[in-house]
């Protein structure tokens, strides 16, 4: 018998940092620059919260993931379509340090 679940094992050692990292905090430099200067100024106004965790989140594929979060910031202030396509631009920024069905998905929602 077991004495923790799978789940529960994984979500802990997530919590304490064990997880596996993709890309150096080197190469993570230019994709923090590139969400960032997408954001601009309004948009790190707008949501101090989300300019913080673009500038201390630690690998590449919650990095990805906050981009959800940027186009909920950027429709606020440019409108839904611009916002998207602002978004959609950092995809090749990302190339080498997601695995390839992520940005494979982004591709073909296009």
């Amino acid at each position: 018998m077991r004495w923790f679940k799978p789940g529960i094992r994984n979500s802990i050692s997530a919590l304490l940092g064990s997880e596996v990292r993709h890309g150096s905090p080197e190469a993570l430099e230019p994709v923090r620059r590139a969400m960032l200067e997408a954001l601009g100024e309004r948009g790190a106004k707008a949501s101090p919260q989300l300019s913080r965790r673009i500038t201390y989140l630690a690998d590449a594929q919650a990095l990805w993931y906050a981009r959800s979060e940027m186009v909920a910031v950027l429709s606020q202030l440019h409108g839904e379509a611009r916002a998207v396509e602002t978004v959609q631009s950092l995809s090749p920024v990302f190339k080498g340090l997601l695995p390839k069905g992520l940005l494979d998905a982004c591709r073909l929602r296009r």
